[in-house]
Formats: C-alpha cells, sequence, structure tokens
C-alpha cells in the first residue's frame, strides 16, 4: 500500500475508527460504509497508539504523514511551504477582555480567522499551529465541563493541523486535558510527555506533513516544570511525566529522522526562551540549529524574531525590522539561509499572547534530483491590532461571548469603603487603568508600595480558609481595584485574582519564611538616593512579587541587599531588606514554625522547589473543598456578605522604610525644593517615567524617578492637551 493512498483512507475513515499509523499491523475485521461506499475497516493491534487517552499508550488522532497537497514538482521547481501558528490564547476567542468588560483591539481568535482568510487565499496548504496555553483564562472555565470546549471547536472551524499543549492546559483534572486533545480534529503533539508506567510517549511526539512530496515535520514540546506548579494538585498530571526537554527533543528529532528523513523540521515549544526548571528555547536551539530550520516558541507571551547560532546559547540575535518582532529584516539576518548554512543556525519566533499576532514562516526548497534542499526562510509576526473580527466565526461562537458577557456583568454586592488610598490604583496621579491606553500612568500601582485593603481583601480570605497565621499572595493585574460604592460584578474577583490558583497552607520554619519574603522583595531594585519612586528589578514579573499579611509585622528597606540564589536554588545571599518585629504577638524566631498560606504556583513553582518546604508540611489544601480557586473564594465571600467593606479586611502590618513618616522618598516628594517640584510634575502628568519594554507582558521601571538624574524621565509632549487620552499616550513608547 502507498503512503499517499493510505493517508487518504485514513483520513477518511479517522472520525470512525480513531486514528492509523504507518507502523500499525493492519487485520481485515469488517465492512463498513463511508459516503456509499464499502471499504475495509481498518483495526489496529496493540502497537502502541490509542484513539482515546489508554494508559501506556500514545493518543493518535492522525495518520503518520498528513498529506496537504499531492502536486507532482518536477527537478529546478520551488516551492513554498507556509507555517502559521498562535500561542497563549488563553481563552481569547473574541478580542474581548471579560475580566475588564472591554473590548482588545489586538486579540482573539476572530481576528486571526480575518488573517487566516488572505493567508490561506494566497497559500491554500499552509499549516495551521497552536503553541498551548490555549483553554485557560478570560473565562473559558466557564465552558470546561462542555464535551468539547469551545476553544478546542474555534480551532477546529478555522483548520488548525496541531496544538502543543502548554502548562496551562494542565490547571484542570487530566480528564478535562484527555478529552480536549482527544476532541481537537488535528495532531497533538508534544515530545516530552510521558506515560510513568511505560516511558511511552502520551500524544505524538511529533507530526509529519507532506506538501508537494516535501515532507515536513512539527515536533512538539511542553514544560518540563508543569509537575512543579501543579504540585498541590497531581491529579492534574495524573500517570504522567514531563521529561527534561533538551534530552527529549534530542531523543524524538533522532526518532524522526530515522522514521521520516523528513526534508523541514519544525520546532513548537511553548517554553520560554530562557530555562525556567528546564532548557529554554535558547538553549535547545544552540545545541540543535544543525536539527531545526525554525522554532515557533510560545509561553513567555513575547514578540520576537531572532536567530540562535549553533553552539552559542548565550542569547538570540534579533532579527525583527523594527526591534520589536513584526518582521525578519534579511540585512541583520545575515546571509541567505540556504542549503550551504543552514546547520549554522536556526531562526525562532514567538506571536506574543491572546491572538495579538499570527506567526508565520514561509520555508521555500528547491527540488534537486530526488533531495529538496533550502532556498530561505522568511518570519513575520502579523499583527491584529484593529483587524475586523470575521462575521462568520463571530456568530458561530456568539454563545460564548454572551454567556461570559452575562457572567462577568453579574453584580453581587456592593463596595464600601477605601480600598486603595488615594482612590485611583495609580501612585502618582491617583488614577485608575486607561484601557485605551492599557496601562496606569507611572505602571506604579498604589497597592504594590502601600499596605492596603485591596491586597489585605485576598490575603484575609486565605487566612480565613486556611487557618494560616501569615498569608501571602500577589496583585496580579495593575488594573486591579475596587471604589467606594461600585457594584461589585463577578468580573471584578477575575480582575483581581486573575489566575485559577487554589490555596495551600504549610508549615515553614521561620528561617524560610524570612527567605520566602526576601527573595519576594527581590522584586524591587534598590533605593538610590534622590529616588522619587521605586522601580522594579529588569524583567520582574508582577506574579512573583508577594505581600505577607496576617499576625505579622515587618518593615522593608529598600537600602538592604536582596536575597540571590545560583542555579540550583543554592542561597548564595540571604538578603537583609526584611526586619521582622514579631508574628503572632512573640518575637520573631528563626528556629520556630509557623502556619503559611500561599497560592498553589508559589508553592509548587517556588516554596517547594527551592527546599524551603515539603510535601508533609502540607496542612491544608482547597482542592478538597466545594468552592477550591482562591478567586471563586473571593466572589463567596462578596455574595454571602451582599458586599465587601475595606474596613473588614485593612490590616496595616507593613511599610517600606522609604515610604515611613519620615522616610527617604517621603520627605523628598515634600521638601519644598526640588524633589517635591519633580514629583509635583509627575502628579500632574508634565514628565514620564522610563519603562522597559524588552518584554511587553511585563512592562515595568527598571529605573526610579531620581532627583539627581534628569535621565530618569522625559517631558510628556502631550501635556498640555485637553484631551487626557492623549495626555496618557504621551507617555507610550512603542
Amino acid at each position: 500500500m502507498k503512503l499517499i493512498n493510505r493517508s487518504v483512507l485514513c483520513l477518511a475513515v479517522l472520525t470512525a475508527l480513531g486514528g492509523c499509523s504507518t507502523d500499525e499491523k493492519i487485520v481485515t475485521n469488517e465492512k463498513i460504509v463511508v459516503e456509499e461506499t464499502v471499504i475495509e475497516k481498518i483495526v489496529t493491534t496493540d502497537n502502541g497508539y490509542a484513539p482515546v487517552v489508554t494508559e501506556g499508550k500514545t493518543l493518535s488522532n492522525t495518520p503518520d504523514i498528513i498529506v496537504k497537497s499531492e502536486n507532482v514538482v518536477d527537478d529546478g521547481d520551488e516551492i513554498t511551504i507556509s507555517i502559521g501558528a498562535t500561542s497563549d490564547l488563553h481563552g481569547r476567542i473574541f478580542g474581548y477582555d471579560y475580566a475588564l468588560d472591554a473590548e482588545d483591539s489586538d486579540a482573539g481568535l476572530t481576528r486571526i480567522a480575518t488573517l487566516l482568510e488572505a493567508e490561506k487565499a494566497a497559500n491554500p496548504n499552509i499549516i495551521l499551529l497552536d503553541i498551548g496555553d490555549t483553554v485557560q483564562g478570560n473565562s473559558a472555565q466557564l465552558f470546561n465541563d462542555d464535551p468539547t470546549h469551545p476553544v478546542v471547536a474555534t480551532l477546529n472551524a478555522l483548520d488548525f493541523d496541531l496544538w502543543v499543549p502548554g502548562n496551562h492546559e494542565f490547571n484542570f483534572e487530566r480528564s478535562f486535558v484527555d478529552r480536549n486533545l482527544k476532541h481537537f480534529n488535528g495532531a497533538v503533539v508534544s515530545n516530552n510527555i510521558k506515560w510513568e508506567s511505560n516511558d511511552a510517549n502520551y500524544i505524538r511526539a511529533f507530526q509529519v506533513f507532506e506538501v508537494d512530496g516535501a515532507k515536513v515535520a512539527i515536533v512538539g514540546l511542553s514544560p518540563s516544570n508543569i509537575p512543579n506548579w501543579e504540585a498541590s494538585a497531581p491529579s492534574h498530571f495524573s500517570g504522567l511525566k514531563f521529561d527534561e526537554e533538551l534530552a527529549s527533543t534530542r531523543t524524538a528529532v533522532d526518532e524522526l529522522i530515522n522514521k521520516h528523513s523528513p526534508d523541514v523540521i519544525i520546532g513548537a515549544f511553548h517554553i520560554g526562551r530562557s530555562a525556567e526548571g528546564g532548557a529554554g528555547v535558547h538553549k535547545i536551539a544552540a545545541e540543535m540549529a544543525d536539527k531545526f530550520d525554525v522554532i515557533l516558541a510560545g509561553h513567555e507571551h513575547a514578540t520576537y524574531i531572532e536567530s540562535v547560532a549553533k553552539g552559542d546559547a548565550a542569547e538570540g540575535t534579533d532579527i525583527s525590522t523594527d526591534g520589536k518582532g513584526a518582521s525578519e529584516d534579511k540585512t541583520l539576518a545575515g546571509t541567505t539561509y540556504n542549503e550551504s548554512n543552514r546547520a549554522q543556525s536556526v531562526k525562532i519566533m514567538e506571536p506574543g499572547k491572546w491572538g495579538s499576532a499570527l506567526a508565520r514562516a514561509d520555508i521555500k526548497l528547491k527540488k534537486n534530483a530526488d533531495k529538496w534542499e533550502m532556498v530561505d526562510t522568511t518570519l513575520a509576526n502579523i499583527s491584529s491590532k484593529n483587524v475586523t473580527q470575521d462575521p462568520g466565526l463571530s456568530a458561530q461562537f456568539k454563545y460564548v461571548d454572551d454567556m461570559a458577557k452575562t457572567d462577568a456583568q453579574e453584580v453581587i454586592g456592593k463596595v464600601s469603603g477605601v480600598f486603595t488610598p488615594g482612590g485611583g490604583g495609580g501612585e502618582a496621579t491617583g488614577e485608575d487603568y486607561n484601557n485605551e491606553v492599557g496601562r496606569l500612568y507611572s505602571t506604579i500601582h498604589t497597592a504594590k508600595v502601600v499596605d492596603t485593603p485591596l491586597m489585605d481583601f485576598i490575603n484575609q480570605i486565605q487566612l480565613q480558609k486556611s487557618g494560616a497565621t501569615i498569608s501571602a499572595a500577589s496583585l496580579f493585574s495593575d488594573s486591579s481595584n475596587l471604589l467606594d460604592g461600585q457594584d461589585y460584578a463577578k468580573k471584578d474577583s477575575t480582575n483581581l485574582y486573575k489566575y485559577d490558583n487554589t490555596l495551600i497552607a504549610i508549615n515553614m520554619t521561620g528561617a524560610n519564611l524570612k527567605r520566602y519574603m526576601e527573595w519576594s522583595y527581590a522584586y524591587f531594585n534598590g533605593y538610590q538616593d534622590g529616588d522619587l519612586t521605586v522601580s522594579f528589578k529588569k524583567g520582574a514579573k508582577a506574579y512573583m512579587y508577594d505581600q505577607f499579611d496576617g499576625a505579622i509585622n515587618f518593615v522593608v528597606d529598600l537600602t538592604g541587599e536582596p536575597l540571590t540564589m545560583d542555579d540550583t536554588y543554592t542561597v548564595t545571599n540571604e538578603g537583609s531588606r526584611i526586619e521582622i518585629s514579631d508574628i503572632d504577638g512573640k518575637a520573631f524566631d528563626k528556629d520556630a514554625v509557623y502556619k503559611v498560606a500561599l497560592n498553589s504556583y508559589r508553592w509548587g513553582s517556588n516554596i517547594k522547589k527551592f527546599g524551603w518546604a515539603s510535601a508533609e508540611d502540607v496542612f491544608y489544601d482547597s482542592v478538597n473543598e466545594q468552592v477550591y480557586a482562591i478567586r471563586d473564594m473571593l466572589t463567596a465571600e462578596v455574595i454571602s456578605k451582599n458586599g465587601v467593606t475595606a474596613s473588614e479586611f485593612s490590616n496595616p502590618n507593613w511599610e517600606f522604610k522609604q515610604y515611613q513618616a519620615d522616610g527617604a522618598i517621603t520627605a523628598l516628594r515634600s521638601d519644598g525644593g526640588a524633589g517635591e517640584a519633580l514629583w509635583n510634575q509627575l502628579v500632574n502628568k508634565e514628565i514620564c517615567i522610563n519603562i522597559d519594554m524588552d518584554n511587553p507582558k511585563y512592562p515595568g521601571i527598571v529605573q526610579a524617578v531620581n532627583v539627581n538624574d534628569s535621565s530618569s524621565y522625559f517631558a510628556n509632549p502631550n501635556k498640555d492637551s485637553a484631551v487626557p487620552l492623549e495626555v496618557y499616550q504621551g507617555c507610550v513608547v512603542e
């Protein structure tokens, strides 16, 4: 039987039969009728593959080779193979943020659909990939019990060919993952997810496509750190293990080459460029540049196009035209990527988050006798900004949008009292997040630098539920706030706590509690003489900064050194920023054991991994509760009280030394001289703070506004505009 005939037959009966493999033994068992044609049903023996998730077998809904085009290409002819990819959709079928209850002009599969209409017209054989973190976020959990999640159904409607599961696919019971991977119409691939029982692949390691006779292989990869991130809920990855990325990818590619001898190899990796509990894209690219032609990545929520040289894992070289990852600059890329030099480097790219861009890789090949030779590759991230949402897809999934909005807008109580000093979230302006600009004016949220009822609300609920003495929680979003007198809707809980974390409580020694706190406040840069604001460590992520509440009193001194660790998580500097005065009315004791509440992500990805507590130290886990997600605990509290009152949660127990009444920052802002004048300029939006935009997902102030350094700020060119939006836009540097 020829491969192409087998593939066509397999595709024709795929729904009824559940998948094929060229390595399978085939027996004739019975006959069935498909479109009035009698064909033989394929029945598989014990070959390692299964059409549904089966312990110890590889889930396979596709044939070994999927034929996209059967055109015959003669010697000397060139073909262009196009790959399109999305990543980190996080539930965005539509360009709408249900937590903010606002349009998002560069998000949603409905906008990607419009882009794809043009892409498919230009190249009907485009291979479409989604690289994970697909079905979690943006109210997607409302549909978790659907037989097929609507985001998966949307991928099917758009004829996506391949899906790589990300870490957030495993935020729920494994049955959720199993069901949705099975119901995706294309290939599901990841080379490092294995069955613990026999080391077999959970899903395919790779998928081969045939386009005009050329074989293009896609190798999938998921983060090995998933068991740490989901440590509090092992049922989420029950029976599975996640192998180290580089070694597993080497093995998968060797098997791929030996079995199929593909002409092009593409990586589809849901991992960041740097390591996070395993090998990152840069390391794999440097080690395997001679194997891969393009690597499409996810997880980082970044938009970039880079080139990585064989053997050089230090960093990638930005080869985009504008330095922002929109399109490839051939002059920066160096020589043409062709047959003579393809083993020397590999290009990598990521299309950002939420459907903000469609990544496209065009791979040009030339037929030379029986061999396909590389002519060139060209990469681009096609922006969905202000692209019209596809009306057909929008109509098909309108019920999702309607249900999500109805749920988000459901009023469950009233807000009473001041949750953030100054009213608004912005420390300098007292204004809230501007949805149209997508930021606070200064990006400093008051609740990051001042003990507020806004954060105490989360921490006090965690204390009540867990029975702990101390609680730790993060301000995830700069758009979070609660205003006196406002209606409290479900979306407010989502905006305040946007992740699906559960709650853990552990017994922790005083020494390790101190380390935990020092590690958290390493989020900030050290104070420098003349600073009028704080600043954040470059690349700092908001969800990695916890504030501590409960029966603990402490002061944070930003002149102290931050805690540091080496690559093995051994503490190299204990840090000297945290001064704990007392816990539960007694002097702090590093040898005492304290009860600490924290979210499941922090527990698995940091505290347990660092060795600061073990599984035996867990005394509470909300996965056993009817209301198990922290966000839903907030909602349940508001429903039970018909609202939320600031005074019921206010527990001032910490402050920055620099923000005390006589602190260096406080004093400088009211010195009657240059410090006060410059601070008033920021308050009046006459100057702008320098914001690091290397990773747009985590824009931050890496340099404090400093009265002694005029380069630490710049004049707002729109300061005199009568239009508030234009004033904000004056500080936005693209």
